[in-house]
């Protein structure tokens, strides 16, 4: 199995830090603007994105592992490749990884118009932004926050705009892949009843609740996340 690990908004392919060190055969991606080339605020495009790098990598037996955005992306992949019309080869996605996933991921609207009079106003990128990232070991919290930061506050508009508009509520029954949900039972961002009703609604799921953990759990908690997705993988094959 190829695991292809997909980050959440804001950050690039360093939260990963941990899995991509542990699982032999992986690829953690930064998605366009992070930082490199221009930032997308849908997930659709970023989906097709995904399936193309795939694709170019020529990866098969792929895993998609993401977190929050990159959960959101993950499960859009996996539509936009089971579509009759789409020329991705479906065979080569097995099955997802979800960590702190939902089916909708709704921004506060206060969230998205502060950021936005930031970025008009030219101010100083937000610390409140960065403080899911409290529980992480250093050196890879100032690792992960940096990048955040160096990113900037327009590509986290951008990646807060495409989870606003995310929701594939009606579309959880096509969503036939095998599915790992993981989710921090402290994580008020993506709770675990948003991991419950996907568990609820996709047909080939199963949920892992790791206690104490919070929005960032994979990054915390990385021994028992591994685990959890070795656990998974092993199962497929």
């Amino acid at each position: 199995m190829t695991l292809v690990f997909l980050h959440g908004s804001g950050c690039t392919s360093n939260v990963w830090k941990h899995q991509v060190s542990f699982f032999k055969n992986s690829l953690a991606l930064d998605f366009p603007g992070h930082p490199n080339g221009e930032a997308i605020s849908d997930v659709k495009s970023i989906a097709q994105w995904v399936l193309d790098t795939i694709e170019q990598e020529e990866s098969k037996d792929v895993v998609l592992v993401g977190h929050s955005l990159g959960s959101a992306v993950a499960m859009q992949a996996a539509l936009l490749a089971l579509q009759e019309t789409s020329t991705f080869d479906s065979n080569r996605l097995k099955a997802l990884v979800l960590i702190g996933a939902g089916a909708k991921l709704k921004v506060m609207p206060q969230l998205l118009t502060s950021l936005a009079t930031l970025i008009e106003e030219d101010g100083e990128f937000p610390d409140y932004l960065l403080a899911s990232n409290q529980q992480l070991q250093e050196p890879l919290r100032t690792q992960v926050n940096m990048a955040i930061v160096n990113n900037g506050a327009a590509v986290m508009l951008k990646d807060f705009t495409a989870c606003d508009h995310f929701n594939i509520m009606h579309d959880l029954a096509n969503l036939v892949l095998p599915v790992q949900l993981i989710v921090g039972d402290k994580d008020i961002m993506t709770p675990v009843k948003y991991s419950e009703y996907l568990l609820a609604q996709l047909p080939n799921a199963k949920l892992d609740v790791i206690e104490a953990g919070t929005h960032m759990v994979f990054a915390e908690q990385y021994d028992k996340v591994n685990k959890c997705i070795q656990r998974f993988v092993a199962g497929l094959s």
